[in-house]
């Protein structure tokens, strides 16, 4: 795409140096007002930045390396508003800069500036797409039969799967005596064994309904309506992702640190959950894919054993689901979520009368037994989602996603028959 003029003021703009994603193309930055344009989908329509009064226009500055990142706004790419510069800057989506006694005043100074940069009569009704909309798909047009295999149709054949050992997935879940318990799993072992109720949380996948993920958010699967998986093969290397990448040095002083605190308490930090923050090719693979924040912080005590360990691992965009890492003191782990931030302090509660209330006790469901494993899951779902939204063929799918789909929707079908082709399903699968 040829280089753009600014709308708002004339000035050249720049394209930031971020790869595309499935929802937007290209951004790009006045450096004077510091307007934005960004072109979305193959049609390349360009939406353009509305004016926000400078006190609600900044994200708070993010960083591992920056003392009171928070002090700072964020200015991409990987800089504050008053220039400073990390390899791992970047915005929080968790909270908005401005108007604060401890802001940074050159930040401050910086943000004054801009705002005085944008005219007064583009402050009002300036945002909107500069070029039309897309003509409508014509795969919504009526009377169009679809692919076989294209996804998101209630009529949509999913080709024949291959179970391990060439993907991860099991044909059926392992021989063995059932769980006695399938609604809840342990951490640890004997007598000091922590006992938490367990199920998957995310968005539901059916290949038969493309807006089968939109309600409810956020459902709780249980665990036998999840592929089985042959969990010997994940050894902590992420074979199934691909190229992992080179350690960066940005990020393993954040994983250092935590290491160094939980050999304190005598534990140790799993060497998946290492990889997982501090490799190129998986940094922030869950954020992609999600939108969510991966957010190494800890260690965190356990609310369940004093000699128990926390490791915040990933935060949902509004902090109402966050995953941790559960680490026994027996030495085993596995990754849990909770709906309660257990980095911040809430701070003294009272009733309608001035009492004091004591906050509600902490909630932990064990969801995977361990962060490699985690991840797998998280991004086979992701993955698939998507493809479902976009209408993608079950064909193009690999042979990973593939067999998970199959799998999950299997044990689906088990649980309620299929409906007759032509109509949704009445429930969305699990």
């Amino acid at each position: 795409m040829p280089a753009m003029r600014c709308e708002v003021c004339g000035h050249a703009m720049a394209k930031w140096d971020e790869p595309p994603t499935r929802w937007r193309r290209e951004t790009w930055e006045c450096p004077w007002c510091r307007a934005t344009a960004t072109t979305h989908g193959p049609e390349l329509r360009v939406s353009r930045s509305p004016y926000a009064p400078w006190e609600t226009r900044w994200e708070r500055a993010v960083s591992d390396l920056l003392p009171e990142p928070g002090r700072h706004a964020y200015a991409h790419p990987r800089r504050t508003l008053c220039g400073i510069e990390r390899p791992d800057l970047s915005g929080s989506p968790f909270g908005m800069w401005g108007g604060s006694d401890g802001d940074c005043p050159a930040c401050t100074a910086e943000a004054l500036a801009v705002d005085a940069r944008w005219p007064e009569q583009l402050r009002e009704g300036f945002g909107d797409f500069l070029v039309p909309g897309p003509e409508p798909d014509p795969r919504d047009a009526p009377g169009r039969v679809p692919p076989p295999d294209e996804l998101g149709h209630p009529a949509t054949e999913l080709p024949p799967a291959r179970w391990s050992p060439h993907t991860r997935v099991l044909a059926a879940p392992p021989p063995g005596p059932a769980a006695p318990d399938p609604g809840h799993r342990t951490i640890g072992a004997g007598p000091t064994a922590l006992r938490l109720p367990a199920h998957w949380l995310g968005a539901t996948v059916d290949p038969y309904r493309r807006d089968a993920h939109r309600w409810p958010m956020f459902p709780e699967q249980p665990l036998d309506a999840l592929p089985p998986l042959d969990e010997a093969s994940f050894t902590g290397d992420y074979a199934w992702f691909g190229e992992t990448g080179e350690s960066l040095e940005h990020r393993t002083p954040v994983t250092d640190r935590i290491a160094a605190a939980l050999a304190a308490d005598g534990l140790a930090l799993p060497a998946d959950f290492t990889a997982l923050i501090t490799r190129s090719g998986l940094h922030r693979c869950l954020d992609r894919a999600s939108g969510y924040r991966t957010d190494p912080h800890g260690p965190l005590p356990s609310p369940l054993h004093p000699d128990d360990r926390l490791v915040l691992l990933l935060r949902e965009l509004q902090d109402c689901h966050l995953w941790y890492l559960y680490l026994h003191r027996d030495g085993s782990s596995a990754v849990v979520h909770s709906n309660r931030d257990l980095t911040a302090d809430r701070g003294e509660r009272y009733g309608p009368d001035g009492e004091s209330v004591p906050p509600p006790p902490v909630e932990l469901f064990w969801c995977a037994p361990s962060t490699e494993v985690f991840a797998y899951r998280f991004l086979a779902r992701a993955t698939l989602l998507h493809a479902i939204e976009d209408r993608g063929r079950a064909t193009d799918l690999d042979p990973e996603h593939l067999a998970y789909l199959t799998s999950l929707t299997s044990l689906a079908q088990r649980a309620r028959p299929r409906q007759p082709q032509g109509r949704a399903p009445a429930r969305p699968c699990s």
